[in-house]
């Protein structure tokens, strides 16, 4: 059933905890307190940490398949190859095409456009310089090609070390805040009170807030190249999504709590919230060193995510799907570099289109208003492949974490699909255009998957079929 991977990659790092620090690194905390907090408290005002909590407890049960699904197989071909396993290839095509389209658009989005604001904010009137965000993309995307270049060890040295200290510092930097602010404190902010109870509202805030969350699961595409195998991986899911809890949801309360949560509504309009609030209550230093970090954070990001969708591009040559051109590894570092380069040309584009036209924050709050639909729905298919997987190979029923658990999740992303979508109708284009976009796309993979691999079966027979054993 299970069968070794013929891969050309490097030897496999032996730091246990680097699945993990992959993913946490991937997620960038200092950058998403920097952009996705300030889009999601655009939407969620003060109850901004709700938003975050909900968007962790779901991605949390949506990660339940990944982990169950690592106790028996894995490889580069991560979510696709879990469903091209339970439900056949014509669906584990379906689940690449949106699963690509979420890692390049999220690449554009937040690695690429969220850098290039983020140096907007600390530095205003770069603004007035016709275009310089082009040249903030081309400096981070070639930073990121050349540590992808050299090969998966460097990249998670680097990671590992800089994850390490800005997790450390936003724990810190939360507390304080939280404790300067004195009777400011408050329980409000977990419930929907300060949004006058409106569900819809904080649904679609979640939009914004679960991308925070969505690199812990991509550890699985690295089975291939970890000491420890799928052990290993299985082990990564649940420590990063635990560390991440505290370096995500202790800023969203400490810079709601310290802004006040009557004030949240214009939080989003101040130049450098994040900045701000660590220099009102940490002094100067503080602003600095978020700063610092922060850039380091979104270089820290790429590198992680062009780690994990570059093996993923890599897998769907050597499945027969893509060409065979980009299956190739370099001779001294052992790298993907063909998938590399792949990846962050396409960011590049996809990043400056809509930019362009509405500036660089806007073209990133578009993208992840499209590509979200495709995250989603990756989870979703992944989730329902579950207990087919479990039955299909006659392995042991767990009906809570086989079959509840995934009901749930896909329970819980739907509704999430849905009220975002609803929601997004009184926002007003561009944001209107960019769910239907995100909508359309999802459809469309799906008619041209199903078709495409009825048509051409042969170009999918192997989707999916590579894995490594359990070590």
């Amino acid at each position: 059933m299970i069968c070794h991977a013929v891969s050309g990659f490097e030897t496999k790092p032996d730091r246990i905890g680097a699945g993990s620090i992959s993913g946490v690194s991937y997620v960038a905390p200092a950058a998403d307190v920097a952009i996705l907090l300030v889009i999601t408290a655009g939407f969620a005002y003060g109850s901004t940490p709700l938003a975050v909590l909900f968007a962790w407890a779901i991605y949390f049960l949506f990660l339940n398949a990944n982990y169950q699904f690592s106790k028996y197989t894995g490889s580069a071909s991560g979510y696709y190859g879990y469903v091209a396993k339970s439900m056949g290839n014509r669906a584990g095509f379906i689940t690449a095409l949106w699963y690509v389209m979420f890692q390049f658009f999220s690449l554009a989005a937040f690695g690429l456009l969220g850098f290039a604001t983020f140096l907007y904010y600390v530095s205003p009137s770069l603004e007035h310089i016709p275009y310089i965000w082009i040249a903030f993309v081309a400096v981070v995307a070639f930073f990121t090609f050349y540590l992808g270049y050299r090969g998966l060890r460097p990249s998670l040295n680097y990671s590992m070390i800089s994850a390490s200290i800005e997790i450390g510092f936003l724990i810190v930097m939360g507390i304080i805040i939280a404790i300067r602010v004195g009777s400011g404190n408050t329980l409000n902010v977990f419930t929907l009170k300060p949004i006058g109870g409106n569900f819809s509202l904080l649904f679609f805030a979640m939009i914004f807030s679960i991308p925070l969350f969505a690199g812990s699961g991509t550890v699985i595409t690295l089975a291939e190249e970890t000491k420890g195998s799928i052990r290993t991986i299985r082990r990564s899911i649940w420590i990063s999504m635990i560390v991440l809890l505290a370096a995500l949801l202790i800023p969203a309360y400490a810079l709601t709590v310290g802004y006040g949560v009557a004030n949240m509504p214009s939080f989003s309009t101040l130049p450098d919230p994040g900045v701000i609030i660590f220099e009102r209550y940490g002094g100067i230093a503080a602003g600095i060193i978020l700063i610092v970090l922060t850039v380091n954070s979104y270089l820290s990001s790429n590198v992680s995510l062009m780690s994990s969708v570059s093996r993923v591009i890599y897998s769907l040559g050597r499945d027969g799907v893509l060409p065979e051109g980009v299956t190739r590894t370099h001779p001294m570092h052992h790298s993907p570099y063909i998938s590399v380069m792949i990846l962050e040309i396409g960011g590049i584009v996809i990043a400056i289109i809509p930019s362009i036209f509405y500036g660089p924050f806007e073209g990133a709050l578009i993208l992840f208003s499209i590509n979200i639909f495709a995250l989603l729905f990756t989870h979703l298919l992944v989730n329902a492949s579950l207990p087919i997987y479990i039955r299909k190979n006659g392995l042991r029923m767990n009906a809570v974490t086989h079959m509840v658990l995934p009901l749930l999740s896909i329970i819980a992303g739907a509704v999430i699909i849905y009220y975002s979508a609803f929601t997004s109708i009184t926002e007003g284009n561009p944001i209107t255009a960019a769910v239907i976009i995100g909508l359309a796309y999802v459809l469309f993979a799906v008619i041209f998957g199903y078709t495409y691999g009825t048509m051409r079966p042969e170009r999918i027979t192997d989707i999916g079929k590579f894995a490594v054993e359990e070590t």
